[in-house]
């Protein structure tokens, strides 16, 4: 479901007088005429414990103490506030924990906490959701206990200052002669004491991967500190995989001398046109495309995708392997699979011009774009051509030369190819308009692409490429997803959904004041069709990065659930993913429901004609092995919305520590970059070239000696957002262009260090900021509170520690400025100096 009834209801059954009633009858006392939607809803509200619903299935409010104690996941922030998950949905909602009462707690830790209702934070919010805060008791499991750090003897003893926030102060290592570790090794720590009424824990070295800062050795601590799989998977594994690759050649060479009839339940696609589209070292294809303009207008567009189901049968060996691992992860230069090469990259894989199974999705679009017709069968093809989206890109704007450049294979650029992908680039437009128009949100984010050497060392990093084909094929896969997540919702038939809640009042707080200090004004409850306005607005300003981050921040995060809630920034009423099995297990689940529904109904070719034949059949399916139930499909989805979490956390902390280190070489040196955020502690400022992210400190902020001599005293002004120095009038805003220079950088610690150069030539007073102003609704807002920047946050005040980064051990200067701006040393001296 979209969520649109959600406020409605919760508003109706919360006011004074209102007593339990059932669905029909509250729907037709809010002038709800699709009952049957509105009931899906309610379900799901109901399973979510937002409402509850009686024995006899009316609708009511669930009760909640105002207070007592209750076991649940914490999660961390950066400020050092924290959030406690209820493990029982029923509770409501998260349990906000203040940084002085998280006891040690960090992310991903089980913890016993005490809870008390909390209607200052209700009012707050404007919400009419009950709000709790609370206090971290006890820890009832740790999430991790290893994590990775740099090893140094300091005063005859070894001490681990671990990677990343969630452990801030050293640990004090035990028996590490034993390990034979040398100063400036990285290494693996398992905690067995940890950190409490000011004590430093205390670890034991369990791996030592050699010279910290090595690329290969990051990349393995990165590794070791998400407990990622390896890359070798149980002999049972590859052996049955094996096994599936000969069967495989063998039904092939029956195809070669018998034809498709050959071949169980398949229909021959060998002769479409089908081509990819892939990123250049792309190696699993799992999605291939094919596209015909029809005699009446139109395009029937094949949507071909991998089909593993096909190779791996429930609680085998590799299911239970796939399952575990849940999804592929990609670092930088290295692939991490969820299935055995000989199939991710082997018979799975859509390879150019030769034959392989794949699952199909046909649609077929009119004129405009609009959807015609779906239908799904399984099929036998064969790829034409591999292409990269910047060969793609270039064969649409007309360029052979530069399609020739970014080609991976020597297959030619023929007038059909051409013809076939610029028929592409039409669709996608109309549906991406179409989509856009429905509300769906788009996000300018773009991610920094790294350059390597020999080495595996980072050497560059610049913006992406910015291709239209990389939206060209993420239209055609959302159009994909959605059909399948359609069909099984018109069986009624549960599958894993990827679904996606919209924002609360509260969520949309710190977004209505990035947007104010931007110098746009938002509603309180903005549509998706208001946001996405206001994305539009700043896109292509300096204000963008940190509005479009700030939209992302209001929005929860998308899971595999089998609750029929849809997707809010897809604004799609049903979502599933149907197109990366090779990468996903999700998307093996739902192949295999499809598996089930494709032997009912010959391939496809009959399809249920009347809701009689749909709703029969879709009673088969729930009783059908292929099909799990919701409680099996709930398991399956939280489990696999963790590890792809974990794959993601990883993937960005090896990348930002990639990047901190090229922004290591460039200590002392300028760049141009721009305000992103604006917080208590300081801006934060992306640098333009690298699109890396630091802060400048508020004590390093340079006011205007030529209006006061006083050193500056800064406040962020609670109307305009910006940060102004009391005395001189100088300000800094979100959008402002800046000059910063680079003074240190902690690679443990993942930050980078800022000073603003160009102050001297900065005017006092307010600074311009957007051209652009944009007003959305009819509301006035004020009282700007702290703006989390888009940069490296702040260390939780609690746990706040002060290091000397790599970048001083190697001897390089802290480059700081005096509040005249002059360049100078500051901190330490080079060379090796104590860490406070």
């Amino acid at each position: 479901m979209s969520g649109r009834f959600r406020d409605r209801l919760i508003s109706h059954i919360s006011h004074e007088g209102y007593t339990p009633k059932p669905i029909p009858l509250v729907a037709k006392e809010l002038n709800i005429e699709d009952v049957k939607e509105f009931g899906y809803e309610v379900r799901d509200l109901a399973e979510e414990g937002v409402i509850d619903l009686d024995e006899t299935g009316k609708i009511q409010l669930p009760f909640h103490p105002d207070e007592g104690e209750l076991i649940g996941q914490f999660r961390g922030t950066a400020s050092g506030v924290g959030f406690v998950i209820p493990a029982q949905a029923k509770h409501g909602s998260d349990i906000f924990i203040p940084p002085q009462y998280t006891n040690g707690a960090l992310s991903g830790d089980t913890v016993r906490v005490y809870f008390e209702r909390d209607q200052r934070r209700e009012r707050k919010l404007g919400t009419l959701e009950r709000q709790y805060a609370g206090e971290v008791l006890d820890i009832v499991a740790r999430k991790r206990a290893n994590f990775t750090g740099e090893i140094e003897k300091r005063d005859g003893k070894w001490i681990v200052y671990p990677d990343g926030r969630e452990l801030t102060d050293p640990v004090m290592i035990r028996d590490a002669e034993s390990k034979n570790v040398k100063n400036g090794d990285k290494v693996v720590i398992e905690i067995i004491e940890y950190p409490e009424n000011g004590r430093l824990a205390v670890g034991v070295v369990t791996k030592v991967l050699g010279a910290a800062g090595e690329p290969d050795v990051e990349t393995q601590a990165v590794i070791a500190a998400y407990s990622l799989p390896s890359n070798e998977f149980p002999e049972e594994c590859v052996q049955q995989a094996r096994e599936a690759t000969a069967r495989f050649e063998e039904e092939m060479d029956l195809y070669e001398s018998k034809g498709i009839g050959a071949l169980d339940m398949r229909r021959d696609l060998t002769g479409d046109y089908i081509t990819t589209i892939d990123p250049p070292d792309a190696k699993d294809y799992d999605d291939a495309i094919s596209i015909k303009r029809l005699e009446k207008g139109g395009w029937e567009l094949g949507i071909h995708i991998a089909d593993v189901a096909h190779y791996i049968e429930p609680d085998s060996p590799l299911d239970i392997e796939a399952k575990e691992r849940g999804n592929s992860v990609y670092l930088p230069r290295l692939v991490i699979p969820m299935l055995p090469e000989v199939l991710s990259n082997g018979i799975c894989s859509l390879q150019e011009g030769v034959l392989r199974y794949a699952k199909t999705c046909i649609i077929r679009y009119d004129r405009m774009g609009n959807v015609q017709s779906r239908g799904v069968c399984q099929s036998l093809i064969k790829s034409r051509k591999r292409m990269t989206y910047l060969e793609a890109q270039a064969l649409i704007d007309g360029d052979l030369e530069e399609a020739k450049k970014h080609a991976k294979t020597d297959t030619p650029h023929t007038e059909e190819l051409i013809e076939n992908v610029r028929a592409m680039n039409e669709l996608s437009k109309l549906i991406q308009a179409r989509r856009h128009k429905a509300g769906m949100i788009h996000l300018d984010l773009p991610e920094v692409e790294l350059v390597f050497d020999e080495n595996g060392k980072v050497v560059d990093a610049h913006k992406e490429d910015d291709a239209f084909t990389h939206t060209l094929i993420e239209m055609f896969m959302v159009e994909a997803n959605e059909a399948l997540a359609s069909l099984f919702e018109k069986l009624e038939v549960p599958v894993l959904r990827r679904t996606h809640p919209e924002p609360t009042p509260g969520d949309v707080d710190d977004l209505r004041k990035t947007a104010t200090v931007a110098g746009f004004k938002i509603p309180k409850t903005p549509t998706r069709e208001e946001l996405q306005t206001l994305l539009d607005a700043t896109a292509g300003t300096t204000s963008a990065r940190a509005v479009h981050m700030a939209v992302l921040r209001t929005m929860t995060k998308a899971v595999y659930s089998p609750a029929l809630i849809g997707h809010y920034a897809l604004a799609s009423h049903a979502y599933s993913h149907f197109t990366s099995p090779i990468r996903r297990y999700p998307d093996l689940t739902l192949h295999r429901a499809l598996v089930a529904y494709l032997k009912r109904t010959n391939n496809g070719e009959n399809r249920p004609q009347s809701d009689g034949e749909w709703k029969s059949l879709g009673r088969e399916l729930r009783d059908d092995d292929y099909c799990p139930d919701k409680n099996e499909l709930s398991e399956i989805g939280n489990h696999c919305s963790g590890t792809e979490q974990n794959a993601t956390e990883a993937e960005r902390e090896l990348r930002q520590f990639l990047v901190l280190q090229l922004m290591e070489e460039h200590i002392g040196e300028e760049f141009d970059g721009f305000i992103t955020g604006v917080s208590p502690k300081g801006v934060y400022v992306q640098i333009e070239k690298y699109l890396a992210d630091g802060m400048v400190a508020k004590n390093d902020l340079v006011g205007d000696t030529t209006r006061s001599k006083r050193p500056p005293t800064w406040r962020i002004d609670d109307k305009t957002g910006a940060m102004v120095d009391q005395h001189s009038g100088r300000s800094y805003n979100i959008g402002d262009r800046v000059r910063v220079n680079i003074a240190n950088v902690d690679l443990a610690l993942r930050r980078m260090d800022l000073v603003i150069t160009d102050g001297a030539s900065r005017a006092a007073g307010k600074l311009k900021g957007p051209a652009a102003k944009l007003t959305l609704g009819g509301e006035n807002y004020g009282g700007l509170g702290e703006t989390a920047g888009a940069g490296f946050k702040k260390t939780p005040g609690e746990q706040r520690r002060s290091r000397k980064s790599k970048s001083r051990d190697k001897g390089k200067t802290d480059y700081r400025r005096d509040a005249q701006g002059k360049a100078g040393p500051g901190g330490k001296k080079k060379g090796k100096g104590k860490r406070k």
